[in-house]
């Protein structure tokens, strides 16, 4: 075994052990303190089984952050965590300087709370972050921009 493969196998088993760290921590998380640790979050893997996964559990998937509402195996339901939204929640941040791409909600599921900022690929400067002025906002910036401030990124 190489020098090289020797730091790769103790960052990998570093990552791991953080991830699992994180996972147990996830539950009484919001979305701004995962994003902001989001380095550590698994990405999502449609062969896993995440029934031993506790509620809260995030994943990263298409550059979102989703965290577990309901424990399964997703080998029998190998869609995308935006395709399962009964399973998996969205996370938004309130940190403007970590703003995600806006996804639309489905239900109650990923609405965005008051203060809570994402960026909109269909607005006309789609690198702009836009923070929510209330609260159960169902729509983009673009859609409905009353419920929108545009925020300065530092």
């Amino acid at each position: 075994m190489t020098a090289k493969d020797t730091v790769l196998n103790i960052m990998r088993a570093q990552g791991r052990a953080d991830a699992l760290v994180l996972r147990s921590r996830a539950g009484q998380m919001d979305g701004t303190a995962l994003i902001r640790e989001e380095d550590k979050i698994p990405a999502f893997d449609p062969s896993k089984d995440y029934t031993s996964w506790p509620i809260g559990a995030p994943v990263t998937d298409g550059g979102q952050v989703w965290t577990l509402l309901q424990p399964y195996n997703a080998a029998y339901y190998p869609q995308r965590p935006v395709e399962l939204r009964s399973l998996w929640g969205l996370a938004h941040t309130r940190d403007p300087a970590r703003a995600k791409p806006w996804v639309a909600p489905l239900g109650t599921s990923g609405v965005y709370s008051a203060g809570e900022c994402c960026t909109d690929p269909e607005s006309e400067d789609p690198a702009a972050v836009w923070r929510s002025r209330v609260d159960n906002n169902a729509f983009s910036p673009s859609q409905y921009e009353a419920n929108w401030e545009k925020v300065e990124v530092d």
